[in-house]
């Protein structure tokens, strides 16, 4: 149901909250500061983080995209530049086309942006169901910060322990800090990393 919600956002509402999403993540301080940056290349009506992309390449930003590689569960990621060619993997998905020497690990990145099919408020995720990113993040991270349309929000989503929640969600029109989950379901969960709000309980602004 949450896929068809997203799916059924037309080009422009897609395009408009690809805008507000751009300027949302310019007011995030983890997201100025962090030197490596994964995105990733919309597909399957996602939010589209290109906008922010592009204007973090335009300020001089090392900007990545997650890469599957063949016979591995985790994933590895290329940098993104203006001469970056692209291909479809075989979800269907863009990637970089750049050598197997130049792909880095996800411990390398500062901030990594998942792309959600839905979040609740303790930064519970569902994803497409591959657990790519739970493997890769499954130890040392970087910071993760889940992107969102705000119709993807749901009062509760079950996690299992080897789910890997996120610190933050930021959707078009706000950013949800998310401080984890309750004691009974913590193992093996990590937030909060956002900034300054450590402690405090989940909240949008």
């Amino acid at each position: 149901m949450l896929r068809q919600r997203r799916n059924a956002l037309d080009d422009d509402r897609q395009a408009q909250a690809a805008a507000g999403l751009a300027a949302q993540l310019q007011s995030l301080p983890v997201f100025a500061r962090s030197r490596r940056v994964a995105f990733y290349l919309a597909n399957d009506g996602e939010i589209d983080p290109g906008k922010a992309l592009d204007w973090r390449l335009t300020q001089g930003g090392r900007c990545y995209a997650p890469v599957i590689v063949a016979g591995e569960k985790k994933l590895r990621f290329a940098e993104i530049t203006a001469h970056t060619r692209f291909y479809r993997n075989r979800f269907g998905i863009a990637e970089p086309r750049v050598p197997a020497g130049q792909l880095i690990e996800g411990g390398e990145l500062d901030l990594a942006l998942l792309p959600l099919v839905g979040f609740d408020r303790h930064g519970n995720r569902i994803g497409m169901g591959g657990g790519f990113y739970d493997a890769t993040f499954g130890g040392d991270a970087p910071e993760l910060i889940g992107l969102a349309h705000e119709i993807q929000r749901l009062d509760h989503i079950h996690a299992d322990h080897w789910d890997i929640p996120v610190s933050a969600v930021v959707t078009d029109r706000r950013i949800h800090h998310c401080t984890g989950r309750p004691a009974a379901h913590a193992t093996g969960s990590r937030p909060p990393r956002v900034d300054s709000l450590r402690g405090q309980r989940c909240a949008t602004g």
